[in-house]
């Protein structure tokens, strides 16, 4: 029995997969070319331990899978933000490039997010791991040894908070000149 714990990163009802044409030259795909989608299911962003996976499926089962890894970029496409590329392995092991889309921009949104929030995990862990192995330093004082610090003030004195500053008593009009608002009034 393994003691990692499935975690969903995001679920989106609404996804979209599409069969894509062949590309022309090395530019970028563009979802007005994809045609009718082929498939219409759920979208799932997973991950055990530091296997990320993004899963396509509907009420027949799983459609595709597309591990997600440190360095997995979802490729987007020129004409949309809902719209992407993914490098998938379809139902019988074959590993395809099929397009993926959502109906709001949102769920996009939520889709690259989780990819990268699983992604900062994998190279904290990594990163953690790595420090490990670093030597501690040590950086405290040796017996009998002192700090001296200067604590002098250079500012000049102010008025402190919660003061109140003396005002003369009076009115005075000037032309050109607003009144000043009274003491007691409330002002933003």
């Amino acid at each position: 029995m393994s003691d990692q714990v499935i975690k969903n990163y995001c679920t989106i009802e609404n996804c979209f997969a599409f069969k894509l044409p062949p590309r022309t030259g090395a530019g970028q795909y563009s979802a007005k070319q994809w045609g009718d989608h082929v498939w219409q299911g759920t979208c799932k962003m997973v991950a055990k331990g530091d296997k990320g996976l993004i899963i396509l499926e509907d009420a027949d089962g799983m459609f595709a899978k597309s591990p997600v890894e440190i360095d997995t970029i979802l490729e987007g496409v020129v004409d949309s933000s809902r719209y992407f590329v993914l490098k998938a392995i379809v139902s019988g092991g074959k590993k395809a490039y099929i397009g993926i889309g959502f109906g709001d921009r949102s769920n996009a949104f939520d889709l690259k997010s989780a990819i990268q929030r699983f992604q900062t995990i994998l190279k904290a862990e990594k990163e953690a791991k790595t420090s490990k192995n670093e030597p501690v330093v040590d950086l405290s004082l040796a017996q009998g040894q002192e700090i001296k610090i200067n604590l002098t003030n250079k500012i000049k004195k102010t008025s402190r908070p919660g003061e109140k500053k003396s005002k003369k008593v009076g009115k005075k009009k000037s032309k050109g000149k607003k009144e000043s608002v009274p003491e007691d009034w409330v002002t933003f």
